[in-house]
């Protein structure tokens, strides 16, 4: 299977706000407070990403089957909501769309990359662990019903 990662345009970001919900679907009812990707509108992306970001979209032979999204601060590339589809899980292209981002970071003389990721979903956790992100702050949701981490990555090696 042949997938590509795409830069996407902003005629675009209706593919990524589509596989974004579909990638976020099986969390709806799950989580307190619920998840953001499933409220987040097109407009909402644009506004985020129109200053000093983008996004990508992951193809599985021409197919959309993953997308991401990053902005970039101060002194680090803030990547948020990799969302691969259910079906093409496994497959390597969560990590394939984050080492994207990270070089198009370092291309741009960024040498740290941070993401969030709840607490509540441990797999989540351990994927970015596996792909050498480190835990550097913990955060609780206001009524505490959940916590999540911001992790790190040194683009430097």
């Amino acid at each position: 299977m042949e997938t590509k990662i795409i830069q996407a345009s902003l005629e675009e970001i209706q593919t990524v706000h589509d596989v974004m919900v579909k990638a976020f679907e099986e969390y709806r009812g799950k989580l307190n407070p619920p998840s953001g990707a499933l409220s987040e509108t097109i407009d909402d992306i644009v506004k985020k990403i129109s200053n000093n970001g983008g996004a990508i979209i992951a193809q599985a032979e021409g197919v959309p089957v993953g997308s991401a999204q990053f902005i970039f601060q101060d002194n680090y590339v803030y990547i948020g909501r990799v969302s691969v589809l259910p079906s093409h899980r496994g497959w390597g292209i969560g990590k394939m769309m984050v080492r994207y981002i990270e070089n198009h970071a370092r291309n741009k003389g960024v040498n740290e990359s941070r993401l969030e990721v709840r607490i509540s979903i441990p797999s989540n956790v351990a994927f970015y662990k596996k792909i050498n992100y480190e835990v550097i702050e913990k955060h609780a949701y206001p009524a505490e019903t959940d916590y999540w981490y911001v992790m790190k990555n040194s683009l430097t090696n």
